[in-house]
Parts: C-alpha cells; structure tokens; sequence
C-alpha cells in the first residue's frame, strides 16, 4: 500500500508533468522572438519576481544562515543553468516536440547515473519499463537515421546535465525549503544568462519583449515556479529515477499540442514510439515488490 508520501510524491510529479508539456510550446515563441539566451533570461526573470515574493511570504530568510547547504545550492545553480541554457538554445535549431522527447532520455542517463545508490534503484517491473519508455524515446528521436542536428545535440547534452542537477537539488532540499533553493539559483543564473545572451544574440528592443510579454509570463510564472516548486517536492519524496518516468508522459502531451498549435505533424516513428512509453510509464509507475 502507497505511503500519505507517496502518494504527495506521484501526484506532484503528474501536475509538473502537465505544465512541463507546455514548455517546449511557450518557449518556441519566445525564442523564436527574442533569441534562445534572451528568452531564457527574461522568462527567468519574471521567475524571480514570484519566487522573492513566495520567499518572503513564507518566511524563508532565516535559511540563509545555513551556510552547510551553499555547496549544493551553487551546484544546483550551475548545472541548472547549463540545462536550460542549452535548452532555449536547442529551440532555434529543432522543433519543440524533439526538444520534449529528448529531454525524456534523461531517465535513461538517471538510471546509469544513480544505479550505484540502493535506494535510487528500480526493481526488474520498473527497469522494464525503463527500458520501453528509453526504447519509444529512441523511435521517435531517430526515426530511421542516426544523424542528429545541432539543436538534437543540445538537448540531448541538457537530458545528460538533468540528473546530476536533479541529484544536488535533492541534497539542497534536504536542507532548505524548494523556494530557497529555486529562488536562489536564479538569482545566481541571471547575471551570467545575461552576459552570454549580450555576447552571442542580438538585443531584443522592448516592444518585441512587450509583444512576447505572454508567453515570457507563462514560462517564468507555470514552468520556473509552479512546475519547478513541484518538481523539488516531487523528486524529495520519491526516487530521481521514478520521478522521471513518470514525467515521461509530457512528451505525448507536447506532440498533441505541438500538432495543434504548432502543426508539427506527428512522424510514423513518433507514433510508433507512444505505445512503449506509454507501456513503461505504467510499469514504472508500479508499487516495488
């Protein structure tokens, strides 16, 4: 029988599931905009605004005083940084329904990452499901070749980055509240998000900010505090490695409405990948035996 936990755990993992499928298609407009670095840092922006406000209505100041938990708040920053950075990047080079399937594949670099620690381990049932949910991934992300494009490749170095920041953001959870540890990440992540998007793109006026105020709003405000609130809490009360399985159903959701609102048209290979994943996210979803 589930845990009181458990059950908090998995229902915080499908919420930020449901709001995460939505990322990929806020963030293609913005992108699209403003440039991939402009448009991380002026959604994480107003992420920040939130997150203070959310801070300090809770009354989180006095953690900053645990000076034990700063090593792995700054590598929570760093990591989480090179995540999204590469992702936003991604977007000016692959559509948003690769950029969600492939981000998928960090359960698979979870799973070789954490299979040293017992209490991360997947039983045979969920290793199953591990394996077709990896398995309907791979269909859709090489559908009958093996060339990789740029923004492919940028992803996939984001999927790679996910755990090891997944792995210190639980060690900082640990020891300060999510919001301490999502508002302080951010606030170390916009100065250099800033620098990089200042030497690589080109400046975006402020009437074209103004114009993608929308879609900047909902991925600073769902995506980088609701969805992220969630995701701490959810990786906190379960294991890294079942959390993502179960996130493995944001994909789906971003191909439907990616087709929709996107009209990035469903390839054979994407189809043909849903039935696995959708097949492992059950067994992955299973009580331990």
């Amino acid at each position: 029988m589930k845990s009181s936990n458990q059950r908090r755990g998995e229902g915080f993992a499908l919420g930020l599931t449901v709001i995460e499928a939505w990322f990929p298609i806020f963030a293609a407009f913005s992108v699209a905009a403003l440039g991939g670095l402009h448009a991380y840092f002026y959604s994480l922006l107003v992420a920040v605004l939130f997150l203070t406000i959310w801070f300090l209505f809770k009354k989180r100041w006095p953690e900053l005083k645990k000076k034990h938990a700063y090593k792995y708040l700054l590598l929570t920053s760093f990591f989480i940084t090179a995540l999204f950075s590469l992702t936003f990047m991604a977007l000016q080079y692959t559509t948003a329904t690769n950029v969600a399937i492939i981000l998928f594949l960090q359960i698979l670099f979870g799973f070789l990452f954490l299979h040293h620690n017992k209490h991360e381990r997947l039983n045979i049932r969920q290793s199953l499901g591990a394996a077709l949910m990896t398995l309907g991934a791979l269909f859709i992300l090489f559908p009958g070749t093996l060339v990789v494009n740029v923004g492919d490749a940028l992803v996939l170095g984001a999927a790679m980055i996910a755990p090891i920041a997944n792995f210190y953001q639980k060690k900082a959870r640990a020891m300060v509240a999510s919001e301490t540890i999502l508002l302080l990440r951010s606030l170390i992540a916009l100065p250099f998000i800033y620098l990089l998007a200042t030497l690589f793109e080109e400046t975006p006026t402020m009437a074209l900010i103004y114009d993608n105020a929308i879609w900047l709003l909902l991925t600073g405000f769902m995506v980088f505090f609701i969805a992220k609130i969630l995701w701490i809490e959810a990786i906190y009360l379960l294991p890294i490695t079942k959390v993502n399985a179960l996130f493995a159903f944001a994909p789906l959701l971003t191909m439907g409405l990616a087709y929709f609102l996107l009209n990035e048209v469903p390839s054979f290979y994407q189809v043909l990948g849903v039935l696995p994943v959708l097949a492992g996210g059950y067994l992955i979803t299973q009580n331990r035996v």
